[in-house]
């Protein structure tokens, strides 16, 4: 379980509570995340898909459709390399360079931005707790893709993926390669580290996320169901909640 401090606002604090299988016992409006069983009121039920970075490098890869570990093995040949960042490695500049490539990406999407000083408040909130990683990938020093996850004390969770496919540099073939040579190598990155869970931070079944769920699921990943949760817990949480409820606001 991972518990981070978001902020505290009225005189009440903010939790997050990642993979909870129990009520965390604190006061507080407390936002549950990944939670094995219903926690408070549900606000989604989730399909995701895990890896077991317990397995041996060769049998996670043995796991990976053939089109899949065809392209993690054409990445050395590409000249792809992958660089990691976690916990107090991670600089003000890193997370700049990630914000600004991802809203990048975003908008190439034809999506609309997130509001920048949030966005970059939220991952700041991450990694002051030490909970937090950036990936790349590159070739000859050209950031391609970006990977940043939720890290914990034996798990971690895709939280962003954000690659450079409108760029007439660089084939959009190439950049898919770099893409899955990077979900491999941060594989290997956080098993070294003593991780054992590689949650790939949802997969969907609508048609709008096909292709993204697609792609995860060529990893061999096993399919998990939990639930995102909210609670309210102690007099003034509960009177700042409703509130919260009474005028509409969404606690993200």
């Amino acid at each position: 379980m991972l518990t981070i401090n978001r902020r505290k606002k009225h005189g009440v604090e903010f939790w997050e509570v990642w993979y909870a299988e129990e009520k965390c016992g604190m006061d507080g409006i407390i936002l549950y995340r990944g939670a094995k069983k219903p926690i408070g009121r549900v606000l989604r039920k989730v399909r995701t898909l895990v890896s077991d970075l317990t397995l041996s490098e060769e049998e996670l890869i043995a796991k990976c459709r053939k089109g899949c570990r065809y392209e993690i093995r054409r990445a050395a040949r590409e000249n792809v390399h992958a660089a990691f960042k976690s916990g107090s490695d991670i600089t003000e500049r890193d997370i700049e360079a990630f914000c600004d490539f991802f809203i990048e990406f975003w908008k190439s999407k034809g999506m609309e931005a997130e509001h920048y000083e949030k966005y970059r408040e939220e991952i700041e909130t991450y990694v002051r707790a030490g909970a937090f990683a950036i990936t790349t990938a590159d070739i000859n020093g050209k950031a391609l893709v970006y990977h940043t996850y939720i890290v914990g004390d034996t798990f971690v969770r895709s939280y962003q993926s954000a690659s450079l496919f409108r760029n007439e540099e660089i084939s959009a073939r190439i950049v898919g390669i770099a893409n899955r040579y990077l979900h491999k190598a941060d594989m290997m990155y956080f098993k070294e580290m003593g991780k054992t869970v590689y949650d790939w931070g949802g997969a969907g079944l609508q048609e709008e996320v096909k292709s993204i769920t697609d792609f995860k699921e060529s990893f061999g990943g096993e399919e998990l169901y939990y639930y995102d949760c909210e609670d309210a817990v102690g007099l003034r949480a509960e009177a700042v909640k409703g509130v919260i409820d009474l005028i509409g606001a969404i606690m993200d």
